[in-house]
C-alpha cells in the first residue's frame, strides 16, 4: 500500500482548508497527529490528518501542514485550539509526538519518509506490505 503526505501550506487559508477536510471527511479519518519540535530553536509544530486506507488498501493519504503553528506548550495558541475543537466535534483521536524539524532534512520528500517511519514505529499507520 502506498502511503503519502499531501502538503498543504502554512497560512490561515490553509488552516481553514485543513479544518474543512476534517468536517467533510471525518468518517475516513483515523487520527489527527501533531509533530512537535520543542528542542529546535523555532519551536514549531506540524499537524497531519491521517486518513484510513482506501477500501481496496492501495493508498493511504495524509494531509499535512508543515511548521504551521507555534509549539502549543505550555500555552496553547489559536490554530492549535481551532484544530482541536474541530477534532473534538467529530470525536477524532489526537496524537502528539516530538520529532526532528524539517530543516534538518535535505527535502520535504525525505522529511515525509522520516515521518512515515515514525508513524509506523508507533503503529499509527499499517506497515509496508
Amino acid at each position: 500500500m502506498k502511503q503519502s503526505f499531501i502538503k498543504l501550506g502554512e497560512g490561515l487559508t490553509d488552516l481553514f482548508e485543513f479544518i474543512t477536510l476534517i468536517e467533510y471527511n471525518h468518517t475516513r479519518i483515523d487520527y489527527i497527529v501533531y509533530f512537535h519540535t520543542p528542542t529546535f530553536d523555532k519551536k514549531l509544530s506540524s499537524v497531519a490528518i491521517i486518513m484510513k486506507p482506501t477500501s481496496d488498501k492501495h493508498f493511504q493519504a495524509m494531509y499535512i501542514m508543515v511548521n504551521a503553528l507555534k509549539y502549543p506548550y505550555p500555552e496553547p495558541n489559536k490554530k492549535f485550539d481551532m484544530i482541536n475543537k474541530q477534532a473534538a466535534q467529530f470525536n477524532l483521536e489526537i496524537k502528539e509526538i516530538d520529532v526532528q524539524p524539517p530543516e534538518r532534512f535535505h527535502s520535504h520528500s525525505i522529511y515525509f519518509n522520516y515521518l512515515i517511519s515514525v508513524l509506523r514505529i508507533e503503529r499509527w499507520i499499517p506497515p509496508l506490505e
